[in-house]
């Protein structure tokens, strides 16, 4: 799964569970944690489209999990960096600067990048640490929709995720 197919994957996914707002902090980390777990999963395991439990199981996982994914797309010392220098990468790849927005730290009163954020306003972690939860959500949301199942429940997420152990759908 190429990085285009992953980042609309990841917007429909994102928009299971998040408002559609492109000016969104919290959309904008859910949306972009999902494209990098999504494009990272199809590389590595040649695959597409990547399964949605496949993808819930390793974002239920945590952010070390999306790092770990990143390290596919990225190499491993660029996945776990923090507050990279712009300057010091190919900002030109969208898989980078994705990248690099998902890892920056951010002021605990704003601005957040010309962005609204309804999430955690006062942390000034990089949203790789408070949102992949959220997109863990996202996942549980689209496995949900394709089974016919019901919306999101929070107590949901692990059960399934567990259910499945990375198997896919």
């Amino acid at each position: 799964m190429g990085w285009e197919q992953a980042y609309a994957r990841a917007g429909e996914l994102a928009a299971l569970d998040q408002p559609v707002i492109d000016d969104s902090w919290d959309y904008t980390g859910v949306r972009a944690n999902l494209a990098i777990a999504l494009t990272a999963l199809g590389e590595r395991d040649d695959s597409a489209p990547v399964q949605t439990g496949h993808l819930l199981w390793h974002l239920d996982r945590g952010p070390a999990s999306v790092r770990q994914l990143a390290a596919v797309l990225l190499g491993e010392e660029l996945a776990q960096a923090t507050d990279i220098d712009p300057a010091s990468v190919d900002m030109d790849n969208p898989a980078v600067s994705t990248w690099v927005w998902l890892t920056r730290s951010w002021p605990a009163g704003g601005p957040w990048g010309g962005m609204s954020r309804g999430v955690a306003r006062g942390l000034t972690d990089p949203a790789i640490d408070i949102l992949t939860s959220w997109a863990a959500k996202a996942a549980l949301a689209g496995l949900n929709t394709e089974r016919g199942g019901p919306g999101t429940d929070p107590q949901q997420l692990e059960q399934t995720a567990d259910q499945l152990g990375g198997r896919g759908s």
